[in-house]
């Protein structure tokens, strides 16, 4: 399923639809691959993302689950 992230420091202006737009990854493709033992460069290299993206995908991620579990 794909997901949007946005990347840190990603601001829009005053008008609406204004500002960079989130970039969107296949959640279940970027986890399959880093279960893989893929390094994050590569990934967001295949999804032509930063590594930044990547990177904070993760950590969204890690987020996430750790909530889950409390």
């Amino acid at each position: 399923m794909p997901v949007w992230v946005w990347e840190e420091g990603m601001k829009g202006g005053a008008r609406p639809g204004s500002g960079r737009k989130p970039t969107l990854i296949d959640e279940r493709r970027a986890l399959s691959l880093h279960k893989q033992g893929v390094s994050m460069r590569e990934i967001a290299e295949r999804f032509g993302v930063s590594i930044e993206a990547i990177k904070y995908f993760f950590k969204k991620q890690r987020r996430l689950a750790n909530d889950n579990r409390n």
